[in-house]
């Protein structure tokens, strides 16, 4: 692997310290390390000791992640991020160097390692974690490569799912034409391996790339393409159908869009019932979870007769999520859209206070997708309140934000 894998860890030093908020001066000290020789290493000028590897995982918090990454790159042809797990790391490095010898248990360790990393990803954002799921996904596809009978079959699923999740973290670090890639990538072996998840779960992102791109058709057509098979589980059905519901909003129908939120609910509430059955590579999908999704559904709409009940849905929903979860990437655009809604009902105190929650967020993770979100949120805001103080107070802090990105 070389180079590309030595980038990567390069590039996830970086990520992590400017994640932190911490100086190259800061991290040197806590590292023992000069300040200079810091910096040589996150421009990939200098290549670190194992010693200082594990000096820098822990002045940057990093739990083992980092030191996996630089002995993925230092040790092997190709790149992994490796979980601390020592049984985990153990088949991962057997499968790189012999990969002939991969069996079903190395596949489900490089499958811990992607669980591992959603989790990671929760706490420091898609820009910390980007890297180091490049260097898994090189290493799955080369496993892929040498596989052969029932564990071709579970690698090909699982470079399916890595080509989805590189995908989600394109979008959210805006690069979507990558992402629309990377899903196309994910959707084939969905085909190729009969996957019915891994055929769902990449049609029903590409609906919330047309979301983005602000194309309502496409999010019909793509939503509904994701629930065609039958198989695929209940809550990923229940999410397709708040995105077709928000697509119909789009698109100024709002009898078919009262119809498919009608089936979204009735959907979501059947999920909740089994919850026990989630995957757990879809851990995500829970009552609260659901109860967001209705009402950033409601808020699509931007009816002020509609805003309160929007912003109920979304404020009981964040309540019912715990504070580590609440400071994530994702459940902060969840925060930005309660702002929007309590723009739309005309409560400016609320407004500004969930606006300010998400830019503490914003600042931790440094999201290009949740950057815009509050921009187009302070904008709503300033066109309702044109001489509140802290509103803009709060465009100058983000005018400030996107010069430091």
């Amino acid at each position: 692997m070389g180079a590309d894998g030595r980038a990567g860890f390069a590039e996830q030093v970086a990520a992590l310290r400017e994640q932190a908020g911490l100086s190259l001066a800061k991290v040197g000290a806590a590292a023992h390390l000069a300040r200079g020789y810091v910096h040589h290493i996150e421009h990939g000028r200098r290549w670190p000791s194992q010693g200082v590897a594990q000096a820098l995982d822990n002045a940057l918090d990093a739990g083992g992640a980092l030191l996996a990454t630089w002995e993925a790159a230092d040790a092997l042809p190709k790149a992994a991020v490796v979980p601390v797990d020592p049984e985990n790391r153990e088949r991962v490095t057997l499968a790189v160097r012999h990969p002939r010898r991969v069996d079903v248990a190395t596949v489900g360790a490089l499958a811990n390692v992607l669980a591992a990393t959603r989790r990671l990803e929760d706490q420091m954002g898609s820009a910390a974690v980007l890297p180091g799921v490049r260097n898994n996904h090189a290493l799955a596809r080369s496993v892929l490569a040498d596989a052969r009978g029932p564990v071709r079959d579970r690698a090909g699923v699982l470079v399916g799912e890595l080509h989805q999740y590189l995908g989600w973290l394109l979008a959210q670090t805006g690069h979507p034409e990558q992402a629309q890639r990377e899903l196309d990538a994910a959707l084939a072996l969905g085909v190729e391996f009969d996957d019915p998840d891994l055929m769902s779960w990449p049609l029903s992102f590409k609906g919330h790339l047309a979301w983005l791109a602000d194309d309502p058709h496409g999010v019909i057509a793509l939503s509904r393409a994701a629930s065609r098979d039958q198989r695929v589980f209940v809550a990923q059905h229940a999410y397709n159908a708040y995105q077709e519901a928000r697509g119909w909003a789009m698109a100024g129908e709002p009898a078919e869009f009262h119809r498919a939120l009608r089936h979204a609910d009735e959907l979501a509430e059947h999920a909740v019932t089994r919850q026990a059955e989630v995957p757990p590579n879809m851990y995500w999908f829970g009552g609260a979870f659901f109860t967001l999704q209705r009402g950033f559904t409601w808020n699509t709409l931007k009816d002020p007769r509609l805003a309160q009940r929007a912003a109920t849905d979304l404020t009981t929903g964040l309540h019912e999520l715990s504070e580590v979860e609440r400071q994530s990437e994702w459940v902060a655009i969840f925060v930005v859209a309660a702002a929007e809604a309590f723009t739309t009902a005309g409560d400016a105190e609320l407004a500004l206070a969930h606006a300010r929650q998400a830019l503490v967020v914003c600042h931790a993770t440094r999201s290009t997708r949740l950057a815009g979100a509050l921009q187009r949120a302070q904008i709503q805001m300033r066109k309702a309140w044109p001489t509140h103080a802290p509103i803009r107070d709060l465009a100058d802090e983000l005018r400030l934000l996107n010069r430091t990105r």
